[in-house]
């Protein structure tokens, strides 16, 4: 990351706010950590077609797996959500991960009303 100081709570929920980073995050918080680049694809590419993790062709497997290497995960990895190893092609949730995951979470399941009743 180009910044000279390290990102903010708010920007790393705002990265969350995509489905896919936010999906991402949130498979890496079942299992124990670290998760292979490989298994992770697999099972994002099954949320994403909502199949069967066993129904997942090699090809969709792959699209995921190269989106995950090229840019989620470095990007993620950027705004310290998660440990990405390049080399091991490996990669697991951070503490800050669960915790933006979580106040992004509590945001979309208890918006903010948009009037405020008096008396």
């Amino acid at each position: 990351m180009s910044n000279s100081h390290p990102p903010t709570q708010t920007d790393a929920s705002t990265l969350l706010t995509d489905t896919i980073r936010r999906r991402i995050c949130s498979i890496l918080t079942d299992p124990d950590p670290p998760v292979s680049e490989r298994d992770l694809a697999g099972e994002l590419a099954a949320r994403c077609l909502d199949t069967p993790a066993n129904e997942i062709t090699p090809d969709q497997r792959q699209q995921q797996l190269i989106q995950l290497h090229h840019h989620q995960l470095p990007k993620l990895a950027d705004y310290g959500l998660v440990t990405y190893d390049q080399s091991m092609r490996t990669v697991s949730i951070t503490d800050a991960g669960r915790e933006a995951l979580a106040a992004v979470s509590d945001g979309q399941q208890n918006p903010r009303a948009a009037v405020t009743v008096t008396n």
